[in-house]
């Protein structure tokens, strides 16, 4: 939303999550668990040149899905870098590890 609206997009100082949020939140969720689990699946769904063809562009994608969070939680400091914040980072790199080794 932000970067569709540029510097126009003013947070109220009192901000608090609110129901639309949430919901939001839910969407975005849900959506990162099937591409997840596409990236899951892809070593079985595709031969073995087709996906050393298409593994690295994909794992360059799962790197910009965790360098993300990285940059709000060091660059900008807007995200808390608590145990859940490392898990969720610790958990993305062995997933692209693991997709990594499967796919060579």
């Amino acid at each position: 939303m932000g970067v569709g609206m540029g510097l126009g997009l003013a947070l109220p100082e009192a901000w608090a999550p609110s129901d639309e949020i949430t919901t939001m939140a839910e969407h975005f969720g849900s959506a990162l668990v099937v591409v997840g689990f596409m990236f899951w699946m892809l070593p079985s769904w595709t031969s073995e040149v087709q996906l050393k063809k298409a593994t690295m562009p994909l794992i360059g994608a799962q790197v910009l899905l965790v360098l993300v969070p990285l940059y709000h939680a060091y660059g900008s400091r807007t995200i808390d870098t608590d145990g859940m914040f490392y898990g969720l980072v610790g958990v993305s790199l062995v997933l692209i590890g693991l997709f990594y080794s499967k796919s060579r």
